[in-house]
């Protein structure tokens, strides 16, 4: 199967605004698919669905660490051979045939070596079983790079209410088949993610005359936050199922708010939104932390796993953004994201853990250094992000030529920069450049009301309204004042 766009231009030098009018329609299977990805984290994280109730602990922390071993790994290797590699989707026998080990995988842990507390075939099957699920993200990270950040927003705000419905019904299921279920999850969602490729624009080959820096501070960022992530289940005393069940509650509630938030806000949502929400969250479960004994244990556990997703989230945006405009490849970018995710969060695990160990949060001072020092660091967070002038720049990712040492904009960041200058020079708010935008990559009224889930006598309002401020009264119009600037 063909896993790349049968849309995409031969010209791979230039943009193609045509192509780009072709968005996904398999709108459902993009939020369902993205759905089982998060399902399958979230259930395989979970005890009591995975295997089951009664299953031994040590068994059960042998198989987290396996799939975190396999899951850090891969990505690792992803970042190190990702130029090799090129467009993960060009793969598509080894996706699939990884997304089909991942199920195996995770059938065979699930149903056999967790619950014969066989270690050593835990670990065997462990680590290669987290291989497809770290593809997988990859993939997701393509596809969210194909659309704009609206629609990235929206798009997986529906995927963490339906994982959370899935993860319910899951938990409902008696055995074996709760496992099962979990474990048919990734090969599922591999075939989401394959759909939805074959319709959305094809992501360019990286040009072999740039090198594509990181975004070092955004990853020390997310390097902070999940460190801070990891600890949060401290306070817990039934932290070995109960810190999981949280996590897809904050998954559901995350989901739920964002969709409030589209709702209610839809002219000036942003990434920028959602990391003030993570930073308010983040910093009353600080407070909170020197009295957190009993039933305030689990709140500590919650806000902070809520503020983690959506901190993560915003983190994600971000980097789709970088990828969308600055025409970055996508794999690196995510693979890296990744490690500065799950690194730091087994860290903070492997502290919590020690913490607990040498019983030494029943000392007040204890605890009051430690919400010190988480505040020390969310302050550190705001310093380096306020560092950045805007939240959409390039955080130093964009191409750089290995000759000229000159940055050579593409063809989508020269038109969104005159999207910008045009704005700024018309007075255009954010959601009238964008509906704009859309307008002249030739995408149709119906098209933009999909990816902007707005209704018909909405987009023809902000067209009137952007038409107006340029005075135009046409596409064709607003097209050649869009031509004429420098």
């Amino acid at each position: 199967m063909n896993m790349t766009s049968p849309l995409a231009s031969p010209d791979l030098g230039g943009y193609d605004f045509e192509q780009e009018a072709h968005q996904s329609r398999v709108v459902l299977v993009r939020f369902f698919g993205m759905g089982l990805f998060i399902a399958w984290l979230c259930c395989t994280h979970i005890s009591l669905i995975f295997p089951g109730p009664g299953c031994d602990l040590v068994a059960r922390n042998a198989f987290d660490i396996g799939m975190r071993i396999g899951d850090i790994g891969t990505f690792v290797v992803l970042a190190l051979f990702a130029r090799r590699i090129g467009v993960l989707s060009t793969h598509p026998t080894a996706c699939f045939g990884l997304a089909t080990l991942c199920t195996i995988g995770s059938a065979v842990c699930g149903l056999y070596a967790i619950p014969s507390v066989n270690i050593p075939v835990i670990y065997t099957v462990a680590i290669p079983t987290a291989i497809g699920g770290a593809l997988l993200f990859c993939l997701w990270g393509q596809v969210y790079s194909r659309m704009g950040i609206t629609q990235a927003i929206v798009d997986g705000a529906i995927s963490c209410v339906l994982a959370f419905i899935v993860s319910c019904f899951v938990s409902f299921m008696k055995e074996p088949f709760a496992v099962l279920m979990t474990s048919a999850l990734p090969l599922c969602s591999m075939v989401c993610v394959a759909l939805c490729l074959r319709v959305l624009p094809a992501e360019a080959p990286a040009d072999q005359t740039q090198r594509y820096p990181m975004p070092w501070k955004l990853l020390a960022i997310m390097t902070i936050g999940s460190f801070i992530m990891g600890t949060s289940s401290m306070f817990l005393s039934n932290a070995d199922y109960m810190g999981s069940i949280h996590r897809i509650l904050a998954t559901g509630a995350f989901g739920v708010v964002v969709l409030g938030m589209a709702y209610l806000h839809r002219d000036k949502l942003d990434a920028r939104m959602l990391a003030m929400v993570s930073l308010g969250l983040a910093l009353f479960s600080l407070f909170v932390v020197p009295f957190a004994t009993g039933a305030l244990g689990n709140v500590i556990s919650f806000t902070e796993k809520f503020a983690f997703v959506f901190f993560t989230f915003f983190v994600l945006l971000v980097i789709v953004g970088i990828v969308h405009r600055y025409d970055v490849p996508s794999l690196r970018l995510f693979a890296v994201t990744r490690i500065c995710t799950e690194g730091p969060l087994l860290l903070g695990l492997v502290f919590s853990r020690a913490m607990v160990h040498l019983e030494l949060l029943d000392n007040m001072v204890v605890r009051i250094a430690l919400a010190l020092a988480g505040l020390v660091l969310v302050l550190v967070c705001v310093l380096i992000w306020k560092s950045e002038r805007f939240v959409n720049a390039d955080w130093g990712a964009q191409g750089v030529g290995i000759v000229s040492k000159q940055h050579v904009p593409g063809p989508h960041e020269i038109f969104m920069a005159k999207c910008d200058a045009l704005a700024e020079q018309y007075g255009l708010t954010k959601r009238e450049i964008e509906l704009l935008a859309l307008t002249l990559q030739g995408k149709t009224r119906t098209q933009i009301e999909q990816e902007l889930y707005l209704s018909g006598n909405t987009v023809k309002t902000h067209l009137r309204h952007t038409y107006g401020k340029l005075g135009v009264h046409s596409k064709a119009e607003a097209a050649e004042i869009f031509h004429a600037l420098a």
